[in-house]
């Protein structure tokens, strides 16, 4: 990729990491999924593993960041019982995204080694990380709540 743009790094990673997630919006507004697959069940394990990988501290950096307040906005969350259910479903949207974005970020990760271009798969490889993975966890932690709260749909 680097040989192709005349350019690499970081701002290589973060371009093609924003300009994938554009494409993913795209996607789920183009061609709405169910999205009702057993894979959205929070297994009970999980919560307790993500919070030892630090999602956590991944949440409240968002939060310093203004990312949540952001994104609560766009998703219509306004904290009511009512909102719940819609929110819940932005939950396995995203999630979803995520996952596809990672899926073809791998790929990218995978050409870039091929190429012998390493230090370009070692940015995607830690973009992608904190773009795409920690974003899943952060996704199936909200949705375990959700689940807890028994909202219909979410289990």
């Amino acid at each position: 990729m680097q040989r192709c743009l005349g350019w690499h790094g970081l701002p290589l990673a973060l371009t093609v990491q924003v300009l994938l997630m554009w494409w993913a919006l795209y996607l789920l507004w183009a061609m709405p999924l169910p999205l009702r697959v057993d894979w959205f069940r929070v297994r009970p394990w999980e919560t307790p593993l993500y919070r030892r990988l630090g999602i956590y501290a991944y949440r409240d950096l968002l939060r310093v960041m203004g990312w949540e307040r952001l994104r609560r906005q766009a998703q219509g969350f306004d904290g009511t019982r009512a909102s719940l259910q819609p929110y819940e479903r932005r939950t396995r949207e995203a999630e979803f995204s995520h996952v596809l974005l990672s899926g073809v970020n791998l790929m990218l990760i995978l050409i870039s080694n091929l190429r012998g271009q390493v230090d370009t798969a070692g940015w995607l490889l830690a973009t992608g990380l904190f773009l795409h993975v920690y974003p899943v966890m952060l996704q199936r932690t909200l949705r375990e709540r959700l689940q807890r709260l028994v909202i219909p749909g979410s289990s």
